[in-house]
């Protein structure tokens, strides 16, 4: 089956974004509650012609946020800016363009960022008709004598003002939030795609095509290494899997695959790669290493695989073919990976539970082309 990498990246959104929609939207009804009640409370002693529009959106708003649902979101949209048409358009005709009521339809305007609709023509379209209106409002309007006081003209536009940029803020706040919580969700859901690109899903090793590449750079970098040190590759297979796999079934078989992972990773340097070349079968590269510590490690790893137990107790045991490419050695990847595996092979044939080992150097490797 062919993997689709779009199921990690389908629509998603968060708790916390979740979270900060359904606030935006609560935030918006809060607004028209606050707003239509100080129009019921403020302009029913200077203009009664808005006081029922006022009335009527409060409700709607105490009843949406009752039942609030963000499903209802759209809605929720559509009554925003209804109800702050029809105030402005009202409002202005009544008092006039002085009044400073009009500034609630130009945080509408800035609104329509965080309350699109579905569709972005839809959105566009709105926030169009707005900007329409309140050039209308303007231009029939602006030379209005004052039909309300002094004092009342400037408490509407300061408190417009101040509930237009209280709305504006807390749209950003949240829309803040929901932008970092995109952004982290990708950054995750990409470190999750290089993650399953680069190592086994089962012991979390490194897969085979990671190694490949790290082989093939160290093999690049092997004539600069110091005459000291060598580049050593095993390839290691788990002793009798499929009996494991056939006695104890596949469960057991992960299990003890994963045992192996940890204990390869537990026995060899932080510098070294371990991958699940395939199956039951193990590469390991162990670059800048000298014979000394090669000695060291064969002892240790035999003695540390044999502490992985089957459920009647059994130590496990792995046969390993062990190449060791001294500085120089004039080798490409195809050939490294054949010769390990015909150590590999060699090992099983004389008993298995060991390690074979050979040293090549450019002679040695014009002498195995041979065989």
């Amino acid at each position: 089956m062919k993997f689709n990498g779009d199921i990690l990246t389908q629509d998603f959104v968060d708790q916390s974004s979740y979270k900060a929609i359904e606030d935006i939207y609560k935030m918006i009804l809060n607004v028209m509650m606050v707003g239509n009640l100080f129009g019921l409370c403020f302009l029913v002693f200077l203009n009664t012609s808005i006081v029922l529009i006022c009335f009527l959106f409060f409700v709607l708003a105490v009843m949406m946020m009752l039942k609030f649902k963000i499903k209802y979101r759209i809605l929720i949209s559509s009554m925003f800016h209804l109800n702050l048409i029809l105030v402005t358009v009202i409002g202005t005709m009544a008092m006039g363009w002085n009044s400073g009521i009009w500034i609630v339809m130009v945080g509408a305007i800035f609104a329509s960022y965080f309350l699109a609709f579905n569709s972005k023509p839809i959105t566009y379209s709105v926030s169009m008709c707005e900007l329409g209106i309140l050039i209308w409002l303007y231009l029939a309007y602006k030379d209005m004598p004052a039909v309300i006081p002094h004092w009342a003209e400037m408490t509407l536009t300061i408190t417009n003002i101040a509930l237009v940029f209280y709305t504006i803020l807390k749209m950003s706040i949240y829309a803040d939030v929901i932008t970092s919580s995109g952004y982290q969700q990708v950054h995750e859901e990409k470190e999750q795609l290089e993650k399953m690109s680069k190592y086994d899903f089962l012991t979390g090793l490194l897969n085979r095509r990671t190694i490949e590449k790290a082989l093939k750079y160290e093999l690049s970098m092997l004539r600069d290494k110091n005459a000291n040190t060598n580049l050593v590759v095993m390839l290691g297979d788990i002793d009798n899997f499929k009996m494991i796999n056939d006695t104890y079934g596949h469960d057991w078989g992960d299990k003890i695959l994963k045992e192996i992972a940890k204990t390869l990773l537990a026995t060899f340097r932080k510098n070294d790669y371990v991958c699940r070349w395939g199956g039951e079968e193990f590469l390991i590269i162990l670059p800048d290493t000298k014979i000394d510590f090669i000695h060291k490690i064969t002892n240790r790893l035999t003695k540390n695989i044999n502490h992985v137990k089957l459920p009647d107790k059994t130590a496990v045991s792995m046969t390993f073919g062990m190449l060791v490419c001294i500085n120089a050695a004039s080798v490409n990847f195809e050939y490294i990976i054949n010769r390990v595996d015909k150590l590999l092979y060699r090992g099983k044939q004389n008993g298995k539970d060991r390690i074979e080992m050979e040293i090549l150097n450019d002679a040695t490797n014009a002498k195995n082309d041979d065989d």
